[in-house]
């Protein structure tokens, strides 16, 4: 687990800041820089996005990306930072390891709630694609592509959740496809930077391999804090969680049992499990979990038994969404955001 593979990236992400036999600081693409670009913020200075920041669409892009982070952090980050050094920091340091099942490329809240992690796994059934070198693209292609990032990220920063029947649209509509877009933004609105992206894949018993393989596919992205010089990985999977598909490959979840007791993050999980068809891996989350920070679409409260776990509740329930079936998910469901230690 400890041992990190080289293979062969698209030049873009696979050549990172470096030196060159002279010494000189190399003018390649880093993929910090292509993250800024995505997320509209100014790149490093003679990097060969750098004169793409001047077209009036990057432009435009850039002034609404800062005006949408700026509400989403007055409006709901910051209140979460706070809540978070008060009440969840203290009874979580047993792990260093957030795991947010179900969330997508929402990297942007397992950050927020979990800063202090190392390391972090995200899962969703939207695929990961290799990112192309933007300098081949013509500029009528990256207008698009900001464009559509703005369309994607709208429901996360607006309703702090991704809708999975408009990622599947929003993620394929452009040249960038897939979710690592949306994490590279999110990477650099946090202040992270990237120092090494992997394309990987699972085998069933959790092993990574190098390269697009087999049906569990997905990215491993090593990150820097400037701020701290704090190291991280990031690991985003596609993957089915289901029973069905889970008793025949349950790559995830072996992966996940190597890295040790987790503190897992539900958010947005659709009410998934209240299903029996969700039963593997809501048992696998009771059993291996350090902690369950969730809202009410995780797991129903039923499950939260008092000989294993401490249940402490945040937050006015208002009631169910209109659109769901109150009957399917019980009447247990009373608390808006539930921490079980």
């Amino acid at each position: 687990m400890n041992h990190w593979t080289p293979i062969q990236i698209i030049s873009l992400v696979a050549v990172l800041t470096a030196n060159s036999v002279s010494g000189q600081t190399s003018r390649l693409t880093t993929a910090t820089d292509v993250a800024r670009y995505l997320a509209g913020m100014p790149v490093s200075q003679g990097s060969p996005l750098e004169p793409l920041t001047r077209d009036p669409q990057w432009v435009a892009h850039s002034n609404a990306m800062n005006s949408s982070f700026s509400k989403l952090d007055q409006r709901q980050i910051n209140n979460i930072r706070i809540w978070r050094a008060e009440v969840l920091a203290p009874v979580i340091q047993s792990s260093r390891t957030c795991l947010y099942l179900f969330g997508g490329p929402d990297f942007l809240y397992a950050n927020a709630f979990f800063p202090d992690a190392s390391t972090y796994v995200l899962q969703g059934l939207e695929p990961v694609e290799s990112i192309p070198d933007l300098m081949t693209l013509p500029i009528q292609s990256l207008d698009s592509t900001l464009q559509n990032i703005e369309i994607s990220l709208n429901p996360v920063l607006n309703f702090s959740y991704f809708e999975t029947k408009d990622m599947r649209t929003d993620f394929s509509r452009s040249q960038l496809k897939g979710v690592l877009p949306a994490i590279f933004v999110f990477i650099a609105r946090t202040g992270m930077e990237i120092t090494r992206l992997d394309y990987i894949s699972l085998e069933p018993n959790g092993g990574i391999v190098s390269g697009f393989r087999g049906s569990v596919r997905g990215a491993r992205i090593a990150l820097v804090d400037p701020a701290t010089n704090a190291q991280k990985t990031l690991y985003y999977f596609s993957s089915d969680l289901s029973d069905g598909f889970l008793k025949g490959n349950p790559a995830v979840l072996r992966f996940c049992e190597r890295l040790g007791p987790a503190n897992a993050f539900l958010k947005a999980a659709s009410y998934l499990m209240y299903q029996n068809s969700f039963n593997t891996v809501r048992g696998w989350l009771l059993q291996d979990s350090a902690s369950i920070l969730q809202d009410d679409s995780g797991i129903p409260i039923r499950y939260l038994t008092t000989d294993r776990w401490t249940l402490r509740v945040f937050g006015s329930y208002p009631g169910q969404l209109p659109h769901l079936d109150f009957d399917a998910r019980g009447p247990e469901t009373v608390t808006a955001c539930g921490l079980m230690l």
